[in-house]
């Protein structure tokens, strides 16, 4: 677990490609946020990127990097999945523990 402050703004910075080819298509990649068990990285039921923050997904052409941002919420002790998928269903996921 990445321990982060309540309330901060996590940057995730990555690059995308399907076979040898860069994708630079922020509709094929989407960020997914979800509550999980500290101990077990076990999803809690009910949880959703609605209710854990606002995650904001773009892609930055002179660098050729996908920039994501969340917001953590605010309640210290809680955990989250932070989750980035791509359309052939790929997918990466970092995990956080707010302090």
């Amino acid at each position: 677990l990445n321990t982060v402050r309540r309330g901060s703004i996590v940057p995730f910075v990555f690059e995308v490609f399907a076979g040898n080819t860069e994708v630079t298509n922020t509709s094929l990649v989407t960020m997914s946020v979800q509550q999980i068990n500290c101990a077990s990285r076990v999803e809690l039921p009910g949880s959703s990127a609605a209710t854990t923050g606002v995650m904001r997904l773009y892609y930055e052409r002179w660098s050729g990097l996908f920039i994501a941002t969340w917001q953590t919420p605010k309640k210290a002790g809680t955990c989250y999945a932070v989750t980035a998928t791509t359309n052939d269903g790929s997918s990466v996921t970092a995990y956080f523990k707010l302090k």
